[in-house]
């Protein structure tokens, strides 16, 4: 009688979970198998280097990957978007040892939906939490210059509607000219160090540039972010050897892509 594989049956009762929901982190995946932490390590392992199971950099949580639920459910494209980046933002990491963001519009805010912020120390926010505004972050700033210009005016008419300091200045035209074409000129979008007083846990401010992440037809997608404190990269450096990565980072985003 020919016997079955027992670590099989455990690396299909992991899809199963997976398959019926997801994500999972890795005490919740062990709750509902059964399976001793050590050997679910080793099933997930086994199952992401072979490409049907994804880990998030931001939450450590493991889902099905795309091209796994292609046919039957088929993710969205912001997932999408986040699989893909996920192991680009772990290599920028690694090149550059400071974090990154890939952030979507969230209404009249940016969104992060993956992030390397949790791998450093001087962040005082480090989680995807995070939403940044359109007029004072790099990625917001980066969005608004590249997007279509239908949803340009939508978002300024939204953040028109704003009872705080952004609402009043959206309302100034000619500054917000200025700093779209400026932006369109440098092809990245630049935070505003002073943008409410966001400091570091050392108290430094900081220093953040973002690079539009778009299709291969030009239609975009989000935004690819790096941030430092103040001073941890010099401005002659910026352009010459920091940019490029970061560009060549959003098409092999987008190139990954299932």
């Amino acid at each position: 009688m020919v016997k079955a594989i027992d670590s099989v049956t455990r690396a299909m009762h992991v899809l199963e979970k997976l398959q019926k929901t997801s994500p999972l982190s890795l005490s919740e995946l062990q709750r509902c198998t059964g399976i001793n932490k050590a050997t679910l390590l080793r099933i997930l392992k086994t199952l992401s280097l072979s490409g049907w199971v994804v880990r998030s950099l931001s939450d450590s949580k493991y889902s099905l990957s795309s091209s796994v639920l292609e046919d039957t459910q088929p993710k969205s494209q912001e997932a999408r978007l986040a699989e893909a980046g996920a192991p680009i933002l772990n290599e920028l990491y690694q090149t550059l040892d400071w974090p990154s963001d890939i952030a979507i519009r969230d209404g009249e805010r940016m969104r992060l939906i993956e992030t390397t912020r949790n791998r450093t120390s001087f962040l005082i926010n480090r989680s995807l939490l995070c939403r940044p505004e359109f007029l004072y972050s790099g990625v917001g700033r980066c969005f608004l210059a590249f997007c279509e210009s239908d949803e340009r005016s939508d978002i300024i008419h939204s953040l028109r509607k704003l009872p705080n300091k952004e609402g009043k200045l959206a309302h100034d035209s000619i500054w917000l000219s200025q700093m779209i074409e400026q932006t369109k000129a440098l092809g990245y979008g630049v935070r505003q160090v002073s943008y409410y007083n966001h400091r570091s846990v050392n108290g430094l401010p900081l220093e953040s540039i973002a690079v539009p992440i778009r299709q291969r037809e030009g239609a975009l997608l989000g935004c690819l972010s790096l941030t430092w404190p103040q001073g941890g990269i010099e401005t002659s450096q910026l352009e010459k050897n920091i940019l490029p990565i970061l560009r060549d980072a959003a098409i092999r985003i987008v190139d990954n892509m299932p």
